[in-house]
């Protein structure tokens, strides 16, 4: 029950489909089927289909429930830590007059 070792490839587009999706099921008191189902189609997307949704849901080497919630939400963390950091090297490189 540990994280996909895998990168996220996050282009525009499917990062547009992870907000329309999340902004479907944020905020509601408890998940559907079809939520998780969503959740899981996503979050192999997201990894580049470097994993099935089988092998996510595997028993013995995949997640459990609470991991695919929180990987869904990890998406959008990982979004806004590489925001940071390209910013950060932004100001770096605008301070050192480059």
């Amino acid at each position: 029950a540990n994280r996909p070792c895998a990168e996220i490839e996050l282009d525009v587009d499917t990062y547009m489909e992870y907000l329309e999706l999340s902004e479907k099921i944020d905020g509601k008191p408890r998940y559907t089927r079809t939520d998780i189902e969503a959740m899981l189609l996503f979050i192999v997307k997201a990894y580049g289909d470097q994993f099935t949704v089988e092998e996510l849901k595997d028993k013995d080497t995949g997640i459990d429930a609470a991991g695919i919630v929180l990987e869904f939400q990890f998406i959008d963390m990982g979004v806004a830590e590489e925001m940071e950091k390209r910013m950060e090297k932004m100001e770096k490189n605008f301070q050192s007059g480059k």
